[in-house]
């Protein structure tokens, strides 16, 4: 029985790992519905000639109230009150470049509609890291510097607002890290937020936690520190505390280009390198617009 063909003697005709018929995936946040609260701005300009998309903000609909006049005098002449901001437009790109034998031995994993996935999800999720680091610098605060996220917190940045006379719906943007210390907050109360709060809960996404004392509560990691990371600065806004804009890209005959509306997916052949490059591109901005709008919710990181 010396001659037996099994694997230690075979060496040179299989390989010592094969891949799997799935792959999984690294954790990274994928969910995109952030951004179709009707608390996010969009911001379109129909005539794009500039990459600064002004948004004007008016002093109407009950902006000024009357005055008392004196019987026989002329009415006194109201200022008219008025602001704006600006977005600026940038440009982000990613490229992927894999090497004709890469992509032959990788068995598939390089396939064009998967990365063509994989842009959509990318342009989504840079759009929610310029939001987040938008929302946290409003000039109203909540929170305590190193203590932990609380209710208590959750009701003065919602009375701040009240006070500042924001309307429409409420959205909060907070780190993994605040939620889970407001869940550790609800369950020192002896209640579970979802049944004592009427939250909602959207069953399959990753970023929407339900929806408490009227506020939309959303989760995303690129909610960033603040105060030489010893907190992490969320926040608590209602529709006008911030505009995104974007370019909207042209349409392409080119069969290699698709248009993702947001943004451009690309295959770029190089064949002196023997190469093909996935790119990814995508045109945006996001501002602070009216400041009064949104609170700023800083607790321990």
């Amino acid at each position: 029985m010396a001659n037996e063909v099994v694997p230690s003697n075979i060496g040179d005709l299989i390989s010592g790992e094969v891949m799997a018929a799935e792959f999984l995936l690294l954790l990274a946040d994928r969910d995109d519905s952030l951004l179709r609260h009707p608390a996010i701005m969009q911001a379109t300009a129909p005539n794009l000639r500039s990459n600064v998309v002004r948004v004007p903000h008016l002093g109407l609909m009950g902006y000024d109230t009357l005055s008392a006049t004196t019987p026989g005098s002329e009415v006194a002449n109201t200022a008219f009150s008025d602001d704006s901001t600006d977005v600026t437009i940038a440009s982000r790109a990613k490229v992927y470049s894999v090497d004709d034998l890469a992509a032959y031995i990788s068995d598939g994993v390089f396939d064009s509609a998967l990365l063509a996935q994989d842009a959509v999800i990318s342009i989504t999720q840079t759009y929610i890291g310029l939001i987040a680091n938008v929302t946290d610098d409003f000039t109203s605060t909540a929170g305590t510097s190193g203590v932990d996220a609380s209710w208590n917190d959750v009701v003065d940045a919602k009375t701040t607002l009240g006070i500042a006379k924001a309307v429409g719906e409420m959205m909060g943007i907070l780190h993994p890290r605040q939620w889970g210390d407001l869940e550790t907050d609800a369950l020192s109360m002896g209640v579970l937020p979802a049944n004592s709060m009427s939250g909602v809960i959207m069953q399959g996404l990753q970023s929407y936690k339900g929806r408490f004392m009227g506020i939309d509560f959303f989760v995303h990691s690129a909610v960033p520190t603040a105060d030489a990371g010893a907190n992490r600065a969320g926040a608590i806004f209602t529709r006008g505390a911030v505009a995104v804009a974007d370019a909207m890209i042209p349409a392409e005959s080119d069969p290699n280009i698709i248009n993702l509306g947001r943004g451009r997916f690309e295959r770029a052949r190089k064949g002196t390198y023997l190469e093909t490059s996935w790119v990814t591109s995508n045109h945006s901005g996001a501002a602070k617009a009216i400041d009064g709008a949104g609170v700023t919710f800083k607790t321990d990181a």
